[in-house]
């Protein structure tokens, strides 16, 4: 466990407040550019399930995506996603 903590932190390019992160309704994802010219993305369900650390799929870094518990819950509320959220 403490292996994976560290390949997180050693490979963590950025803390992004999850506002400045682009919504992308269709795939239930937030993306935000990545240096290397690709996105970090990261699922809705991923940030229901706790998960905090978006992924780049071109690339080995990862950013911490910062964000407030009720924020999401107003945010899924808003955008309608009780569905998108229970079914995963």
């Amino acid at each position: 466990m403490e292996d994976e903590i560290d390949d997180v932190v050693e490979n963590l390019y950025d803390e992004v407040e999850i506002d400045d992160m682009d919504w992308e309704e269709d795939e239930g994802v937030f993306r935000y550019p990545c240096p290397c010219g690709d996105r970090f993305l990261i699922s809705i369900q991923q940030i229901v399930q706790g998960e905090e650390i978006a992924t780049c799929p071109s690339c080995s870094l990862k950013i911490r995506v910062i964000f407030d518990h009720q924020y999401i819950q107003d945010f899924i509320q808003e955008h309608s996603l009780q569905t998108m959220v229970a079914a995963h």
